[in-house]
């Protein structure tokens, strides 16, 4: 037998325990699973297989190592080392799997985040050894551990029987290299140039059987992988924050003149809404276009303006004159113009386990008055975990690279725009037909680098165009490029009965080559926003300073009707401006607080920093903070250690009490 007969025997092993536990939770859920059809069930099994392998492979790493490097007689002689490694190994695997039943009974989820939180907590460690067999499954997993050894050194012996022929030396060669490709692409899991996270798991539109698929080891070294890295900073850590009570009653007064607190959701920011009424259902298009900044837009004063589609639809449509991203990513970008949030130090929500389910957003919302929810993105939608969030979040199916079928166009990330509003417009047709109403989020990739698109679309900007500071040329074009398709995909939804029924609202994710000097280069953040529905919206331009935060509360003004809203932003349409202003994250530590003619900056942990300015064209000058900056600024504190709570319990709903318990 090979000379890595040990590391097989081991992965065997090891895979058995993850599987066998996964079977266990299969069928004992397996009630809330009757919806599932056979290839959804096949899935859960084979992504969770491949989740397994990167723990299993992993483990399996150093004794591949000394396989290779030891002789085969060296390799016998070290077994018992071999297996004392073994051993902790196998009882960690039993001791997680054991444990996680009991966690997955009470929290419907594998083993996540709340480990390390509610690790931290000496009460709850407490609760936890009084009211779980801890001992039980301690002494279950040591004898586990000790039968997996067992099985690992039969396994051994049987492929080194003495009855057993010896390899040919080509064989030994074929099976060791084998193995070792088997477990270098076990460690990633796949051969995209993503490597497998969590959000793999997002493979039906059932969470249970999206958690069973999980490997509740893999979610927390995933998990403390981040911590490491330091990714959910928090806010505490960035700048001085108010208490949570005073925060609260600060951001409730100011969200009152929307309409109604409520007071019967988890959420003590719930409003109800009292809209215009309906006639019939609008649908929604929201289009969040990469890269697409402000500086390039005609209607913007951008320069040079590299956008003549959009200006035109600008004519048609309402513009926000001065709306700023709230980050520099794509995914801060996300959870605030889908779900109204605002950002917070380190990775955005999108990303984060406490929003992997019931976290607001616009199609959660529109959800309930019977829309369908549909996400289209021309890339992968395990990037930033993207697609179990948004499947979890109010969207009932999310359109990725792998679902188009012969593209006009593939580059490095993903279909063309084109590709991307085709189709869209192709499940918008089918869903319109249906009689059902719809709210889309399309995200699209084209404008990055390495700034590549289909020919023969555009005519390129000549070689002697100035081109700004920081920019390409060749990026200048694939702006061409994308404001190119945003105008096909309208001339084309033109023609179909959906139009004159659909609000489209198109908005830049964020800005690039933020080349200001200042401590926040707010001038760099702001973006189109556009509010598109010829047939029910009058054209018009608002200079009142808004943010991304602000779409999803605008739309719902837009549609009418009552609502219960959860979200921090206002609407910029039919609201009264109450000294609006926009919050920006600056390298994910550094926040801006920006008004008309006014900002503060959060300078890292401590201090606040007063800037003005006599109007857009002239740049920032340091001053003494006004009375009016500082209540600003503490609105702005108050608003993100409230959003960080939120966030935090898993409360950022527009459930009520009894309905989220029931859920």
């Amino acid at each position: 037998m090979s000379r890595t007969s040990f590391s097989i025997a081991a992965a065997i092993v090891a895979a058995l325990i993850f599987t066998g536990f996964r079977l266990w939770l299969y069928f004992e859920r397996r009630a809330e699973l009757d919806g599932l059809t056979l290839g959804e069930r096949v899935r859960l099994f084979w992504v969770g297989f491949r989740l397994d392998g990167v723990v299993v492979s992993r483990t399996c790493v150093p004794l591949l190592l000394l396989e290779l490097v030891l002789t085969e007689m060296d390799v016998w002689e070290i077994e018992p080392l071999l297996l004392a490694y073994l051993g902790p190994v196998y009882f960690v695997c039993f001791f997680a799997e054991i444990a996680g039943l009991y966690f997955f009974r009470y929290y419907n989820c594998r083993l996540n985040y709340l480990v390390f939180e509610h690790g931290a907590d000496r009460e709850v460690i407490k609760t936890v050894l009084k009211t779980y067999p801890v001992l039980r499954i301690f002494l279950i997993s040591m004898m586990g551990a000790a039968i997996s050894l067992f099985l690992v050194t039969t396994l051994r012996s049987l492929a080194l029987a003495k009855g057993s022929a010896p390899l040919v030396w080509y064989w030994e060669v074929a099976i060791t290299l084998i193995w070792l490709l088997i477990v270098v692409f076990a460690t990633r899991g796949t051969f995209d140039h993503r490597p497998l996270n969590p959000s793999f798991a997002s493979v039906t539109n059932n969470r249970i059987a999206n958690e069973i698929a999980l490997c509740g080891i893999f979610n927390l070294l995933y998990e403390w992988s981040h911590r490491l890295k330091n990714e959910f900073a928090p806010l505490k850590t960035i700048m001085p924050t108010p208490p949570a009570e005073a925060a609260v009653s600060r951001v409730r007064a100011r969200l009152a003149a929307q309409g109604t607190l409520t007071d019967d959701s988890p959420n003590p920011l719930v409003r109800h809404i009292k809209g215009r009424a309906v006639n019939e259902p609008l649908n929604v298009v929201l289009v969040i276009m990469e890269s697409f900044t402000g500086r390039l837009i005609g209607c913007l004063g951008g320069q040079p303006a590299l956008s003549p589609e959009l200006d035109k639809l600008a004519t048609e449509g309402v513009l926000l004159e001065q709306c700023y991203a709230t980050g520099e990513r794509t995914i801060q970008a996300l959870e605030a113009a889908v779900s109204s949030f605002p950002p917070l130090p380190g990775s955005g929500v999108v990303k984060r386990p406490q929003a992997r389910h019931g976290f607001a957003t616009l199609a959660g919302v529109l959800k309930e008055r019977g829309y369908a929810g549909l996400f289209l993105y021309g890339g992968q939608g395990i990037f930033d975990q993207m697609r179990a969030f948004f499947l979890a979040n109010g969207f009932d199916a999310f359109i990725e690279e792998k679902d188009f079928t012969a593209p006009v166009f593939r580059g490095t990330w993903g279909v063309s725009d084109e590709d991307l509003f085709r189709r869209a417009d192709q499940e918008f047709r089918r869903l319109d037909a249906q009689g059902r109403p719809f709210c889309a989020t399309i995200l699209t990739v084209s404008l990055h680098s390495p700034w590549e698109y289909p020919p023969d679309r555009i005519q390129p900007l000549p070689a002697q165009t100035q081109v700004p500071a920081g920019f390409e040329l060749a990026e200048l074009n694939n702006f061409l490029y994308a404001d190119y398709a945003v105008g096909k995909f309208i001339r084309e939804a033109r023609g179909a009965s959906y139009f004159d029924r659909t609000l489209f609202v198109f908005v830049g994710d964020h800005g690039v080559h933020l080349r200001s000097a200042g401590l926040v280069p707010v001038d760099d953040y702001l973006v189109p926003a556009l509010f598109l529905c010829p047939a029910h919206l009058a054209p018009a331009r608002i200079k009142r300073v808004s943010s991304q935060i602000d779409l999803p509360p605008t739309i719902m003004g837009i549609l009418g009707g009552d609502y219960r809203s959860p979200f921090f932003g206002a609407d910029v349409i039919h609201g009264d401006a109450d000294d609006p202003f926009a919050i920006v994250i600056y390298n994910k530590r550094r926040y801006g607080v920006v008004s008309d003619r006014e900002l503060i900056v959060f300078p890292y942990k401590s201090g606040r920093i007063g800037f003005e300015r006599d109007d857009a064209s002239n740049g920032w000058r340091q001053v003494a903070i006004s009375t009016a900056q500082a209540g600003r600024a503490e609105n702005a504190a108050a608003m993100l250690r409230v959003a960080e709570d939120l966030l935090v319990g898993s409360r950022y709903t527009a459930m009520p009490n009894r309905a989220r318990t029931s859920a």
